[in-house]
């Protein structure tokens, strides 16, 4: 059994490969702590019975590795471990057909995600899983207003632009932009306008 981990805290890496030795027999692990790193150890790929990343890197896109194994290798079982619980993170990482996505403070799921993936299978943890229902929650979903609002921020309009084309008062804008932030889990305007371009919100 041959695992990568690819994870730039070393602490963690390290305790996550003492978990796997003690619980699978003959687990060869492998730590990367960078993109680069996979690349300078002469890792093959192809060997591995698992690939398990965080989503956070220094040198690099991980999402554009991901796509690249995923395409290379679509069988080879990839879970991610991550801070992050964030819904654009997870969306993407379900675009890309990653097996497994749990947090780093579901530690006890550890070998429970590791053995669900080994057999094939896919596992989510319960947390993940929650911050992908919010798509189905009516109170969260966003109004033609507020679309037409992260349309026009995208395109680079301020409150007051925004206020005098669809004829509010400015405050109403930032009202309907607080309730974006919240809705979208989102901290700035360069997050809103990277969720229009990720998310395909287009004229109408």
């Amino acid at each position: 059994m041959k695992i990568l981990i690819l994870d730039d805290h070393s602490l963690f890496a390290q305790g996550l490969g003492k978990i796997l030795e003690d619980n699978i027999v003959g687990a060869e692990i492998i730590t990367c702590h960078n993109i680069t790193d996979i690349y300078h150890k002469c890792t093959d790929l192809q060997q591995l019975d698992l690939f398990i990343s965080d989503i956070e890197l220094p040198d690099g896109n991980i999402f554009d590795l991901l796509s690249q194994i995923r395409q290379e290798l679509p069988k080879l079982p990839i879970l991610v471990i991550s801070m992050h619980n964030k819904l654009s993170t997870i969306k993407k990482c379900q675009q890309i057909n990653i097996q497994g996505y749990i947090l780093k403070d579901d530690d006890h799921l550890i070998m429970y995600a590791v053995n669900e993936l080994l057999i094939g299978r896919f596992f989510y943890s319960e947390k993940v899983r929650n911050t992908l229902k919010i798509l189905d929650k009516k109170e969260l979903v966003l109004t033609p207003k507020e679309e037409e609002i992260i349309k026009l921020l995208a395109k680079g309009f301020n409150n007051q632009e925004i206020a005098n084309k669809i004829f509010v008062s400015h405050n109403t804008v930032k009202t309907h932009r607080k309730n974006i932030y919240r809705k979208l889990d989102l901290g700035s305007t360069v997050d809103i306008i990277k969720y229009y371009f990720e998310n395909y919100i287009c004229d109408k």
